[in-house]
């Protein structure tokens, strides 16, 4: 297990310091896309972003971090807000993830806010756990604090570590700074829930697509063709209670003069502002392909979604350097 964490630490300092020379300023309006036969307004529609992050920061209360964090409390890392919602013991549900004999799984649960005009990342492997002082091993099946936030996003995820069941005292540290070792502490409370409920945000984006529409960006041109709901033929790939599954599905043509790859993992799904699972491997219509220059490609991608969800929105990062996305409204 070590070593499978080593190695997705060091995947994950590779994407943090790749994300660190590429990102620029961001914000769902940064993309360079325009919808075929309309003149562009992302200029005007960028400036506006600015000047509501602007107006928010100055409008909220600055918040200083602290060493120890318990339930209920909220801590900064860069633009990223993190509220420790509650603790407890996870509860695994796959028998052959059991832990250890005389151990236990125990979760924090957070939830995060980007409060910044660009992408933000967050990651499981930026933790570390110890029980009495001691390291410990995470489950990373468990684990669901992971993501990629565009300016103004939400998500909530759960970090889970093995600890000994007599452990009398249990840290969860999260690194803010690899380069510094700078990090804070997230102390284990048990069972324990600070009646935090995050506020949805039922806004539909000024700049969101909707079906029938034609974008091009600087490379592709694409199709929105239909959205719905994903009905799984496969009993092991079926929405966890509460949910369901809703896909997007376009048509991509490649308008450059150069091979463009286009997939379904530069593709997240925001409902009512948070963040949500994509669902994989759910049939051989997914969006994924190398296509050159002039040539198609169509597919969907599919998300998991809560069924009370108001406003769901899939953005697709159009380019990587400058977090470019184009928005496309589920209908």
């Amino acid at each position: 297990m070590r070593k499978a964490k080593l190695l997705g630490v060091i995947l994950a300092s590779c994407a943090f310091m790749a994300f660190a020379l590429g990102s620029g300023e961001s914000s769902s309006s940064s993309s360079t896309s325009t919808k075929v036969g309309e003149v562009s307004e992302k200029e005007d529609k960028t400036d506006s972003a600015k000047e509501s992050s602007e107006e928010k920061e100055v409008k909220e209360e600055k918040i200083e971090n602290k060493e120890e964090n318990y339930v209920g409390d909220v801590c900064m890392d860069g633009d990223v807000k993190i509220t420790y919602v509650k603790s407890g013991v996870y509860e695994e549900t796959n028998q052959f993830l059991q832990p250890a004999e005389g151990n236990q799984y125990v979760y924090i649960e957070l939830y995060a806010e980007n409060t910044g005009n660009k992408d933000s990342s967050i990651s499981s492997f930026s933790f570390e756990c110890y029980a009495d002082g001691y390291a410990v091993d995470q489950n990373y099946t468990g684990s669901t604090f992971d993501g990629t936030l565009s300016a103004g996003r939400t998500m909530t995820g759960q970090v889970v570590y093995e600890v000994p069941i007599d452990a009398q005292e249990i840290e969860f540290e999260y690194s803010l700074n690899a380069w510094t070792s700078e990090h804070v502490k997230f102390i284990y409370e048990g069972e324990k829930d600070s009646g935090f409920v995050p506020e949805a945000n039922t806004a539909v984006s000024a700049d969101a697509y909707k079906v029938g529409d034609i974008i091009e960006t600087d490379d592709l041109r694409i199709t929105y063709l239909s959205c719905g709901q994903f009905e799984s033929d496969n009993m092991f790939i079926q929405p966890k209670d509460g949910y369901k599954y809703l896909y997007l599905e376009l048509e991509v043509e490649n308008i450059s003069d150069r091979d463009q790859t286009v997939s379904s993992f530069s593709f997240d799904c925001f409902a009512d502002g948070a963040a949500c699972d994509q669902s994989y491997y759910t049939g051989d219509d997914d969006l994924d392909a190398t296509i050159s220059a002039g040539r198609k490609t169509k597919g969907r991608v599919v998300f998991e979604i809560p069924n009370e969800a108001t406003t769901v929105e899939f953005e697709y990062l159009d380019n990587f350097w400058t977090s470019g996305r184009v928005i496309f409204l589920y209908e």
